[in-house]
């Protein structure tokens, strides 16, 4: 597989994609969310992976339970976000296999995984002509407490995902060049 893939499909991913925090008014449906799933579960993880979860938060009441768990600043804007993805990681089966002294290691593995998965999710939205926000500011316990009450999953990512509008975005920051932020050695 010794393919590059388009500049037109660098800038979908990379060089054009910008946060949104304002939304237009257009539905997000079930085809194309499980179109983003099929492409995030292709993303390698590590040799010791926990399974991913995602729930896609739509509906008013799910949006008001999600709410609870952002700074105050960021409730109005979770509620007019089309769809909300929580992406989590099942730590059940690793969480039982946990050697003594090693209780937090199933933990970790979910959160370093679902980092991975994070930056997936948003590729695969992005690819699909869906437009990102990530949001990382948020209660994790409140929101596993919420969504996944039977105690088995890390929520280690939140993104809105929908169909923001070129004048809704945030700038981009300043990026470092190459040499003030890599070595090669």
């Amino acid at each position: 597989m010794h393919r590059i893939v388009s500049d037109a499909a660098l800038d979908t991913l990379f060089r054009d994609a910008r946060s949104h925090r304002v939304w237009l008014d257009r539905p997000v449906g079930d085809t194309l969310l499980r179109a983003v799933w099929e492409l995030v579960k292709l993303g390698p993880t590590s040799d010791e992976s926990t399974p991913a979860r995602i729930l896609f938060i739509r509906s008013e009441g799910a949006k008001g339970r999600l709410a609870a768990a952002l700074p105050p600043d960021d409730r109005s804007a979770s509620r007019a976000t089309p769809v909300t993805a929580i992406l989590a990681s099942d730590i059940g089966t690793a969480a039982n296999g946990a050697l003594a002294g090693e209780a937090a290691r199933p933990r970790a593995l979910a959160v370093r995984d679902g980092a991975l998965r994070g930056a997936y999710l948003i590729l695969a939205a992005r690819s699909l002509g869906l437009d990102c926000r990530p949001i990382w500011d948020f209660q994790a316990a409140a929101v596993e407490t919420e969504f996944f009450p039977e105690g088995t999953a890390v929520a280690t990512f939140l993104c809105s995902l929908g169909y923001g509008g070129d004048a809704q975005s945030e700038a981009s920051e300043l990026r470092p060049t190459v040499d003030e932020a890599c070595q090669i050695l």
